[in-house]
């Protein structure tokens, strides 16, 4: 990491011991992809896609980049998350229970470069682009994330399967 993304992560770890947490978080996020050129061009050069820059029992920060022609399974964090995006555009479905079994798709919330947007605990997203070019971003959890047991869901079927690595690489779809 350089100097740049130490001092963010500094401050965000920091803002989530706060009682104020989620909107310190929040503001800290918006400062800093306020100018999101500026700030992707401070960024390092990170050859994964997702990459823990911090986590311990409070938070977990990580880098995310989604490729186009990719989405992220469904899933839920059981933590309040926190995403700010300074390139491209990242496509957020949300997911809610259908009668009869299955999920049904509630809302979509497109985020571009500049971007940030809370998640509640439960909700129920997959991830996609909806740029040309991967989309990155800082993605803040209220929480230990690797920690937490969370789930991935078939949409159709209704079911919850565990979030393992194995479970996630086999459901993630091409567009």
């Amino acid at each position: 990491m350089n100097e740049a993304l130490n001092e963010l992560v500094l401050r965000l770890r920091t803002a989530a011991q706060a009682k104020t947490a989620r909107a310190d978080v929040q503001a800290i996020l918006k400062e800093a992809v306020a100018d999101p050129e500026s700030f992707a061009s401070q960024m390092p050069v990170i050859e994964e896609d997702d990459l823990i820059l911090f986590e311990d029992e409070n938070v977990s920060i990580w880098y995310c980049r989604f490729q186009p022609g990719k989405t992220v399974p469904p899933h839920n964090h059981k933590v309040l998350a926190t995403i700010a995006v300074y390139s491209g555009a990242e496509r957020n479905d949300f997911y809610e229970r259908a009668e009869g079994g299955g999920y049904q798709k509630s809302s979509e919330v497109v985020l571009s470069a500049g971007d940030v947007f809370k998640i509640g605990p439960n909700a129920i997203h997959t991830v996609g682009v909806a740029s040309a070019e991967a989309c990155c971003g800082i993605h803040v959890y209220l929480g230990a994330l690797t920690q937490v047991e969370r789930s991935l869901f078939d949409l159709t079927s209704g079911d919850a399967l565990p979030f393992t690595e194995d479970n996630y690489y086999r459901m993630v779809s091409d567009d």
